[in-house]
């Protein structure tokens, strides 16, 4: 398994993830399997659970050949899925997300990535700090409402959807910006088979295109061991450091 930083692509050793992941919110793993990434994250995290998982943490993403679906489960389909953090609705969501593709599309299916860390910076250019935290994610079965700017101890957590699941909420000229830089700030990734990416859940939102034909990509949710030097990316990520 090979860990390349996404700007420069240099390589970056299996002990340097956390601080890596702490400054740039993002890596790439190259030449990997699932049974890799996931040993790999076993040094140092613990896994969180999913409704959709296969064992703990561990959930693989594929078209399923049925019409009627959950609006959770868009994510089984060939449908184009906007940027998001994962879990959002729910009150602890995951710290650290891995995506491995093992058999990619026929077309279409891009990765998309988002640094939300960015996009907040553009956006505090426009809005003070006392507007962005009324930002509200509105979950579409009425369950609680969480803020999608938090900000505790100088850390900062995004929480982040605009689908079937959630949408945000609050000033019209607010939103309009936040998704607008969003888009202006999509980085795309085609992955091959054996290609995938790491990401700070609190920081960076990803996605995809449509596509046609099967896919299949094994998804990670995970969180840092609570003694470990960087257990306080659980809490959200350091503007500072960005």
């Amino acid at each position: 398994m090979r860990l390349l930083r996404v700007e420069s692509l240099a390589k970056v050793g299996p002990d340097q993830v956390p601080s890596a992941i702490g400054r740039d919110g993002v890596i790439l793993i190259r030449n990997s399997t699932a049974d890799e990434v996931a040993a790999f994250l076993r040094g140092w995290t613990e896994p969180v659970d999913h409704p959709h998982q296969s064992v703990g943490g561990l959930t693989v993403i594929t078209p399923h050949h049925r019409i009627e679906r959950a609006e959770s489960e868009a994510g089984f389909t060939r449908s184009a899925l906007h940027p998001h953090t994962d879990r959002s609705v729910q009150a602890e969501p995951p710290s650290v997300l891995a995506a491995l593709m093992t058999s990619p599309s026929r077309s279409g299916g891009v990765t998309t990535l988002v640094d939300g860390a960015r996009v907040l910076t553009r956006l505090r250019h426009h809005f003070d700090d006392s507007t962005l935290v009324e930002l509200r994610l509105r979950p579409a079965d009425g369950s609680v409402e969480r803020p999608v700017i938090e900000v505790a101890a100088s850390l900062t957590r995004l929480r982040y959807r605009d689908d079937q699941v959630a949408a945000p909420r609050g000033r019209p000229d607010v939103l309009k910006r936040l998704r607008r830089l969003i888009i202006e700030e999509t980085l795309t990734l085609e992955l091959a088979a054996g290609e995938g990416y790491l990401v700070h859940n609190h920081r960076f939102l990803h996605g995809r295109t449509a596509f046609t034909g099967g896919r299949r990509l094994v998804r990670f949710l995970a969180r840092f061991t609570p003694d470990h030097p960087y257990a306080w990316l659980n809490r959200g990520f350091s503007i500072a450091s960005s």
